[in-house]
């Protein structure tokens, strides 16, 4: 009974732990898309149109935006689990988290005993992180459709 008591102890300190960086990934995240998107819309709003290469130009310099922001991402894991001395240096929390953020998953863990659920909750916060990407790229881009067509450069 006691040996029950000690997992479902160690699952709890790992699954509060795993929330709390997923939840300050999805802060950075929700964050910096909004951001980015509506600031990129703003910019399409206050200018007029100055060609299609540029404007193509503007939106493929947004979207790295979001790009950076997802490494940013990535950065918040990497020093969770350097800082906590998951992973011994941050080389190999880069690799780690690379691999499960992606939900590629093919990093082989070398995590403390009973710290086998953070893979999991490192590609759970990955696949959210894409799919809020990839939300604000599509929204970016039907802006872009939307001021083009706007002014007549489709």
């Amino acid at each position: 009974m006691n040996v029950i008591n000690m997992n479902f102890e160690q699952l709890f300190v790992e699954s509060m732990f795993g929330l709390c960086v997923m939840a300050m990934v999805a802060v950075l995240n929700i964050y910096s898309f909004a951001w980015i998107t509506i600031t990129y819309r703003q910019a399409l709003n206050q200018s007029g149109c100055r060609g299609r290469h540029y404007e193509m130009l503007r939106f493929v310099g947004f979207t790295m935006l979001l790009v950076v922001a997802m490494l940013l991402s990535l950065s918040v894991w990497v020093f969770a689990l350097t800082r906590f001395g998951f992973v011994s240096d941050w080389l190999a929390a880069l690799l780690l988290t690379a691999s499960f953020f992606t939900t590629v998953g093919n990093f082989e863990a070398h995590l403390p005993f009973g710290w086998r659920l953070i893979p999991s909750l490192i590609a759970f916060s990955g696949l959210f992180s894409f799919a809020w990407a990839t939300g604000s790229s599509m929204s970016m881009a039907a802006n872009l459709a939307a001021h083009l067509e706007k002014h007549k450069q489709i």
